[in-house]
């Protein structure tokens, strides 16, 4: 073994040690009123701060990860920074589903859980908002849409899988995988199933994470922003048996989504209903929702723009680039949509 393997081994040690050894920072701390509960979601309300008032804007996140991602740390979150430009900021947290929750399947999450999250918003705020769908989250929004049109004046989908053939390591890993094996005796998919089966996506990541994280042990700063992605990272949700069977059957591996071939109840998802102002963003480095998973819906939303940001699944929201570049652009556009004065 080289000088250079032996130190970069060692490295990987002491990041090991860290990680597991170091308490993990206080994360969601932006203050927040809960205007709305349904089963295990609530809706967070951030108050918009100055004397300028702009598009009121819903943040979406994925419903298999913590919500808190969007409100990571207080120099790094999305909802501050979009309540510091002036937006009323909604947040849907999912909640962690429990074995009473085990039936809910993709209709119940779309029309229970998050048709009803925007009409309440949508009184809360006396107006109708712009909404932003991160990941897993973004797909959800775009089917709530399809279903009720009326709920949102201007779309985001954030590194969001639509063209599920398409969606690499992910894809290849649940191609062939029978949901049912996954599902526990209390009705849901455990985090110890759905922890290794991320960590999978990227083996050789976990070991240059370590190597990181012992690099930013010496900048106390650098060091809290690694750990708080990490506890992040480590705090994933279970997922109710029901949802993850159609989800993954009818996604993953059918890849229905968008030749309308999903149904529910009978009915067609059809995401060209949404003719709401949309744009469709991609992210150049992203193994999660690959840019080819990504950009194909906006070929079937009639009124779609679509964009590749240089950044990553998890950096665009928790990166420097995101208030930045991605938020601004975000502001902006939820400004345009509210200009069109549509309903």
């Amino acid at each position: 073994m080289t000088d250079w393997s032996t130190s970069l081994v060692a490295r990987g040690h002491r990041g090991a040690a860290l990680l597991m050894g170091t308490p993990r920072p206080p994360v969601g701390q932006t203050p927040n009123v809960v205007i709305h509960r349904h089963d295990k979601l609530v809706v967070r309300y951030y108050a918009p701060r100055g004397t300028e008032r702009r598009a009121p804007i819903v943040l979406v996140p994925s419903l298999i990860n913590k919500a808190y991602i969007l409100d990571l740390e207080p120099d790094r979150s999305v909802v501050t920074e979009f309540a510091d430009r002036g937006h009323p900021t909604y947040l849907i947290d999912w909640g962690v589903p429990q074995p009473e929750d085990a039936d809910e399947d993709v209709r119940y999450v779309l029309d229970e859980l998050l048709a009803r999250s925007l009409r309440r918003i949508r009184r809360h705020a006396r107006q109708t908002p712009v909404a932003l769908g991160y990941c897993m989250g973004g797909t959800l929004l775009a089917m709530g849409i399809a279903r009720h049109p009326d709920l949102v004046r201007g779309l985001i989908l954030l590194a969001a899988p639509f063209r599920f053939s398409e969606a690499g390591r992910f894809r290849e890993f649940v191609a062939d995988f029978d949901p049912d094996t996954a599902i526990g005796p209390d009705g849901l998919v455990p985090v110890s199933v759905m922890q290794p089966a991320f960590k999978l996506l990227d083996p050789m990541g976990n070991w240059t994470k370590l190597v990181a994280l012992e690099k930013a042990s010496h900048d106390p700063v650098r060091l809290r922003r690694s750990l708080a992605r990490e506890r992040w990272l480590e705090e994933n949700v279970p997922m109710p048996g029901a949802f993850a069977r159609e989800f993954i059957g009818r996604a993953y591996q059918d890849d229905a989504l968008l030749d309308g071939a999903w149904e529910i109840d009978g009915q067609a998802i059809d995401l060209s209903r949404i003719t709401v102002p949309t744009l469709v963003v991609a992210c150049e480095r992203d193994f999660i929702a690959p840019a080819a998973c990504v950009l194909p819906v906006a070929d079937v939303l009639p009124n779609a723009t679509a964009e590749v940001l240089p950044t990553g699944h998890i950096g665009v929201v928790v990166g420097g680039y995101g208030p930045k570049v991605f938020v601004p652009r975000v502001s902006a556009f939820a400004e345009t949509c509210f200009a069109e004065n549509a309903p």
